[in-house]
């Protein structure tokens, strides 16, 4: 029973870890509408979750040697829910004080549910991983298909309203997993060691180079496809939430392959190849919305495998929960000060090369740096 509640834990706080961030792009133009905000406070609003991940990850990871785990990530959905409530108000203000307080919340769950997995199910590490991703992927694959919809069928306010409802089921989750998740008896990690680690840099680089991949291709993927394929807005839709489905049932079959020999290799392989083909593919100009499914497909099943694959090393490369969560707080850091960069870097190398052949050279090259991270931390033994 006990592991029922912690399983039901998981996927009720995972709900919450990527919806509010993904429900925001998906109605901008409703918000706009009825607030007259301009182009480049819209983006703001997208953009600050990302930055408050990066920023907000240190602290995390030293309230986490001082509070207990459990504590600390149901004061996060609290304040995560807080901000949910303020954005149904849709005045500028506290659209844009609300959006920080998601973002610090998410960032609480982002950095401390990997340890509370490793502490509450030790020997069953992957399938705490795969409920967690499973469960935050699900959900916003149903945020980018629906959410729209939903807005224009009801209102702009009844959605808003139905966001905040549903981020109150991660407190719910945050009170089942409530425990001494993580003794702090074992938290006196010396930060100065880890930061001289050379696997701690290549953990946090993988995931780093995964979330910038990520975030900068679903913001600009579907504009190359419309440019180099010309596909319609309609098509490209489809085809980008494909992209995020394909990434659900990566989260179901990472630990089917990271728990046999030879599994994780093989994963690295298929993220670096799913990456560097998906992108080089829309260079083909077909036309033709089959290939563009298998695009698609190549991305989200890199993308979906590179950020699983990513949790799994905060897992099981660190010999205690306080280790996990310290490395996890670097990496997210790291990876989230490039993920909030990346789209606007993407944006800002099109306007300067007139082209997005740079940009998908850029993204070759990623491709390849990660594929090569993840083999260097594979092989490596733990932190």
């Amino acid at each position: 029973m006990k592991k029922i509640t912690t399983y039901l834990g998981i996927i009720l706080v995972a709900l919450n870890m990527r919806m509010p961030i993904i429900a925001l792009p998906q109605i901008m133009p409703q918000i706009q509408a009825a607030t007259g905000l301009s182009k480049e406070f819209s983006g703001l609003l997208t953009s600050l979750p990302l930055i408050m991940f990066a920023l907000s990850s240190p602290l995390f990871t030293k309230l986490d040697q001082k509070i207990a785990t459990s504590k600390i990530i149901l004061l996060s959905f609290i304040i995560l829910s807080i901000g949910s409530l303020m954005r149904m108000t849709l005045q500028p203000t506290l659209l844009l004080l609300g959006t920080v307080l998601i973002g610090l919340g998410i960032d609480g769950g982002n950095v401390l549910l990997p340890a509370v997995i490793k502490a509450k199910l030790p020997d069953q590490i992957l399938l705490g991983v795969s409920l967690y991703t499973t469960a935050m992927i699900l959900t916003s694959s149903l945020g980018t298909a629906f959410l729209a919809r939903l807005a224009s069928k009801f209102s702009l306010v009844v959605t808003m309203k139905g966001l905040f409802i549903f981020s109150l089921l991660s407190i719910l989750g945050s009170i089942f997993l409530r425990e001494k998740t993580v003794k702090k008896a074992e938290s006196s990690i010396k930060m100065s060691l880890l930061l001289k680690n050379k696997l701690v840099w290549l953990i946090s680089l993988f995931f780093g180079l995964q979330a910038l991949l990520y975030y900068s291709l679903t913001t600009w993927y579907g504009e190359m496809l419309i440019q180099f394929d010309h596909f319609s807005v309609n098509e490209q839709a489809t085809l980008m939430t494909i992209l995020q489905l394909s990434c659900l049932f990566c989260a179901l079959l990472t630990p089917l392959f990271a728990g046999t020999k030879g599994g994780k290799r093989f994963l690295i392989i298929v993220i670096g190849l799913g990456f560097g083909l998906g992108v080089l593919g829309v260079l083909l100009h077909s036309n033709n919305l089959i290939l563009g499914i298998i695009l698609a497909l190549f991305v989200g099943i890199a993308s979906g495998f590179s950020f699983n694959l990513a949790v799994i090393f905060f897992t099981q490369k660190t010999k205690t929960s306080a280790e996990t969560v310290a490395v996890s707080g670097i990496a997210q850091t790291l990876g989230y000060l490039l993920a909030s960069l990346g789209p606007v870097a993407f944006g800002r190398l099109f306007m300067i090369s007139k082209s997005w052949f740079s940009v998908i050279l850029l993204c070759v090259l990623l491709a390849l740096l990660i594929t090569w991270c993840g083999f260097q931390i594979e092989k490596a033994k733990n932190i």
